[in-house]
């Protein structure tokens, strides 16, 4: 289950699919719109390299990796990523896309993998890009400031 939180009055509230993922309560007290952010109700572990909930679905085609993501990127499943785009960078790859579509939740630590993962491509010569993710993470990516510094494409290629 996702629920959004305001960071402003602490407000959670269920996630229901919504365009206007504002805070209700700040928005009629004092006439401002503050976004929500999705968190999780789950307690995340930090269990070595587990996955967690996060799926990776990879496809290479030459030197173009595409990984396809779905479910959780967080505390649990940030270093199976990281290890992922290191082995992708190690063995040659000149691409790397995300694809972000499938990603329902993301904390601090996958935030981290994916900006790490932008330093590592760069380290290699590698290109790096990310398709959208569903609102609740992209407006994650907004509100931290972290869209500024990374590529985002339409749709992952083919």
């Amino acid at each position: 289950m996702i629920t959004l939180r305001c960071l402003n009055c602490g407000l959670t509230v269920l996630y229901e699919g919504s365009d206007g993922d504002f805070c209700p309560r700040c928005l009629a007290r004092a006439q401002r719109a503050v976004q929500l952010i999705p968190i999780s109700d789950r307690p995340s572990s930090a269990a070595g390299r587990s996955m967690g909930r996060l799926r990776v679905q990879a496809s290479v085609l030459g030197t173009r990796h595409l990984f396809v993501l779905n479910g959780e990127l967080d505390i649990a499943s940030a270093p199976m990523l990281e290890a992922t785009l290191d082995e992708a960078c190690a063995t040659g790859a000149k691409e790397v896309v995300l694809d972000m579509g499938g990603v329902e939740f993301i904390d601090s630590s996958g935030l981290s993998a994916i900006v790490r993962g932008k330093m590592l491509c760069e380290e290699h010569g590698c290109g790096y890009c990310l398709t959208p993710a569903q609102r609740p993470v992209q407006g994650v990516f907004e509100v931290t400031g972290v869209v500024d510094r990374l590529q985002f494409r339409d749709t992952a290629p083919v």
